[in-house]
């Protein structure tokens, strides 16, 4: 990411990387997570949804890695490798714990800012 680029065109770019790679290795399984997963945020929460993912496999263990990459970037400013995401979860969990009010609702917007980029791109990248 550029300092240049606005941050729609951020997540915009990042979303793309993402549902390009999660579209490649999982198709409907990723893209029905992407789709799902803001339903899921706002109806139990930021995480209780992680944790969710955590415990499952493939395309759930994809879109976990990119949503802790991208919060781990706009909230912490820590930049992350695809693949580390999943392996910070725990240190994540426990900075959602003890983050201000306002910290957790901004991480719980921002995963829901870049999940509708994601969603949009799924099906963008599945016709080629």
């Amino acid at each position: 990411m550029t300092m240049n680029q606005t941050l729609d065109q951020q997540r915009a770019a990042f979303a793309w990387e993402v549902a390009s790679a999660g579209m490649s290795r999982h198709q409907d399984d990723y893209k029905r997570l992407a789709k799902g997963s803001p339903a899921l945020i706002m109806t139990s929460g930021l995480m209780p949804t992680l944790a969710f993912y955590a415990s499952k496999k493939g395309a759930a263990d994809a879109l976990l890695d990119d949503l802790i990459r991208w919060l781990s970037e706009r909230i912490w400013r820590q930049s992350l490798h695809q693949g580390q995401g999943s392996r910070v979860f725990g240190e994540l969990m426990k900075q959602l714990q003890s983050a201000d009010t306002a910290t957790y609702l901004h991480a719980t917007d921002e995963a829901l800012e870049i999940l509708k980029w994601i969603r949009q791109f799924v099906d963008a990248v599945s016709h080629p």
